[in-house]
């Protein structure tokens, strides 16, 4: 499938070492048709923990991509280790992602590694989301969670999605609704009776936190004291983009309860690449290689394309060694599986096999100046 800039997103998983990131990125996967079973970390046979030492250890040692198609747009999500032995592959993810999504567990909370992440996040400028994973773990406490969140870094922390209490889904404020998940099927249903007062009170505050992303949505708000579904989208998306928004969302990553509901709110509220300083889809061809790969299965250059077009018959000039290098093939990878492609548009990610570049360089068009 062809994608434009403009279907682009890119974010990477980012917490404490258990979380769940490898556990929800493969459900992603799997509910998405990209894989037709899902595995367990402890059976060793997930997408993005593939390596030997990984299934043996049953942690992640090396950032993973997982290219996710949804809505007809195309979400790359950066598995990250969560141990601070392997902060080196957080650093090179988040050169190539719009945002960062932080786990903490429903039971855990707000971990060091969390806080860690945030400040990496902070440093980078890069907007940051919470996810708040194993909701059906035992003496888990989503609304625990939130606060310490709040009390830790302020009322910019807003819950977009809560679960529903009785354990079937998760309810989307912003549209008030919910996600009803059964096998794995989810539906969208009408907000459990339930919840319904519970709901609308965190939608109004996500509402005031909301209205103050922009000037114009701040006027509208203290006119009417509301804001229209599509007006919520847009100060989600700006608060985000400008940290002045962080939203919360949940899930359980073993039965994709909060699953979809993640994936849309990716697509509404992260910015895609050409939103954001720095890319160019109508510039000249260029990239930065942010990860190499050398291993059995061959060495691969992971490049970030931050302007113009990438196909695999062109020749790109390595700013550091000065050299010319015709390209080799052009892949998407989904974990260790490589999916042959003949072209990449600004913003997207992909790998090239057999060059003598290293992690860092940048190419771009001989001709350009």
């Amino acid at each position: 499938m062809s994608y434009t800039t403009k279907d682009i997103r890119n974010v990477c998983l980012l917490g404490h070492g258990g979380s769940g990131k490898t556990t929800l990125t493969e459900n992603m996967l799997y509910l998405t048709g990209a894989i037709d079973r899902q595995g367990k970390v402890n059976d060793g046979n997930t997408v993005c923990d593939y390596d030997a030492e990984e299934i043996k250890r049953q942690v992640t040692i090396s950032a993973a991509i997982a290219p996710i198609s949804f809505g007809g747009k195309k979400i790359n999500v950066i598995d990250c280790p969560g141990f601070q032995d392997f902060a080196g592959e957080v650093a090179a993810a988040l050169r190539a992602v719009e945002a960062g999504i932080i786990f903490c567990t429903a039971k855990d909370g707000l971990s060091v590694g969390a806080e860690r992440n945030w400040k990496l996040l902070k440093a980078a400028g890069k907007p940051v989301a919470f996810y708040v994973s194993k909701l059906d773990e035992e003496h888990g406490d989503y609304f625990g969670v939130l606060e310490a969140l709040q009390a830790k870094y302020g009322s910019i922390v807003c819950p977009v999605t809560i679960p529903a209490s009785d354990g079937t889904g998760v309810i989307d404020l912003v549209h008030n609704i919910a996600y009803e998940t059964n096998g794995s099927k989810t539906a969208k249903v009408a907000v459990p009776a339930a919840d319904a007062g519970k709901a609308e009170e965190l939608r109004e505050a996500l509402m005031e936190t909301a209205a103050g992303a922009t000037e114009e949505l701040m006027e509208k708000y203290f006119e009417e004291m509301t804001l229209s579904e599509e007006e919520l989208v847009t100060g989600i998306k700006a608060g985000l983009k400008d940290r002045s928004v962080v939203p919360v969302f949940c899930g359980v990553g073993t039965t994709g309860v909060g699953t979809q509901a993640l994936l849309q709110a990716i697509l509404d509220y992260v910015p895609a690449p050409d939103e954001v300083e720095g890319i160019d889809p109508n510039g000249p061809t260029a990239g930065l290689v942010f990860k190499t790969v050398s291993d059995q299965f061959g060495k691969y250059n992971f490049i970030k394309l931050v302007s113009g077009k990438l196909t695999a018959d062109m020749s790109l000039r390595n700013s550091r060694t000065g050299n010319t290098d015709k390209l080799g093939r052009l892949y998407t990878m989904c974990g260790k599986k490589t999916t042959e492609v003949k072209d990449a548009c600004c913003g997207d990610i992909v790998a090239i096999g057999k060059m003598e570049w290293k992690t860092g360089d940048t190419v771009c068009d001989p001709k350009a100046e």
